[in-house]
């Protein structure tokens, strides 16, 4: 299975990656003469910058978000319109532009993860923690996108001991595998350094505090007052927790990519 997994990682560096790594770079050779020379595009990505441009979207969908609230309240669905905006920014809504910006955080940080991982295994170091999570964070972002988890969710309503609990079940066995995975992965947060260490740790903390604390905290609202003012307060204060915390993450990876000064190069040939 390592010899798979290893067999794969250095074809995908073959494919993808120069031997020496300073900056990030992205080379495109079109189909003509290769005796000419070519200027190559750099794409800098200042970490600071891009985690205050993440901070900026991510008020602008809340602000928005506030906006499609207060739209539902008062109008109750009555103008197309309306209903149109909230349909697209509500965050309680699914496959709209708040679900598409997590999906782009989420790629984001697998690919981020996965540009780490080549580069532990290009020098020999020890990568299957950042495999781990390259796969992990992948998975998150196809079920953010496909929401896969309301499969599961809708699997469970039909199971009579289980009936009117669905979402509970599942928050617990969310929470089951998370734990068993902090343990798993409790020797690789103690090999990294300290400032990388701590920053994954309080962008875990801001995520998982929306994603499950204040999950469990919305289904009771919602199951004892309805769609209430409280409840969209919740299921605001749940989103928003998980985007920032996906933000600080991408910050975190992308800061230490630049401790690296890793490069990046990708040629379009035939």
């Amino acid at each position: 299975m390592l010899d798979s997994i290893d067999h794969v990682l250095l074809r995908l560096q073959d494919l993808f990656f120069d031997k020496n790594i300073f900056f990030f770079k992205l080379t495109i050779a079109p189909t003509i003469p290769t005796n000419l020379l070519f200027t190559p595009m750099k794409f800098i990505i200042p970490a600071k910058k891009l985690f205050k441009a993440l901070l900026v979207a991510i008020a602008v969908l809340l602000l928005l978000n506030i906006f499609s609230i207060y739209l539902n309240i008062n109008d109750k669905g009555n103008n197309p319109l309306h209903s149109f905006i909230i349909r697209l920014f509500d965050f309680n809504q699914e496959a709209n532009v708040p679900t598409f910006f997590s999906s782009l955080l989420l790629l984001a940080s697998s690919l981020l993860l996965l540009l780490i991982t080549f580069y532990k295994k290009t020098r020999n170091r020890r990568y299957a923690g950042w495999l781990g999570l390259t796969l992990l964070f992948f998975f998150f972002t196809l079920d953010e996108a496909a929401s896969i988890h309301e499969f599961f969710f809708t699997f469970f309503e039909g199971k009579p001991t289980l009936s009117g609990y669905p979402l509970y079940f599942s928050l617990c066995i969310f929470a089951i595998v998370l734990f068993l995975l902090g343990q798993i992965y409790v020797p690789f947060f103690k090999s990294l350094n300290r400032k990388l260490m701590n920053l994954m740790l309080i962008s875990a903390i801001i995520y998982i505090s929306g994603a499950l604390g204040l999950e469990i905290l919305s289904i009771e609202t919602l199951d004892t007052n309805g769609v209430s003012f409280g409840y969209r307060l919740l299921y605001t204060a749940e989103e928003t927790m998980e985007m920032i915390g996906l933000a600080v993450f991408i910050y975190t990876l992308n800061w230490y990519l630049s401790t690296k000064r890793l490069k990046v190069s990708i040629s379009l040939t035939e």
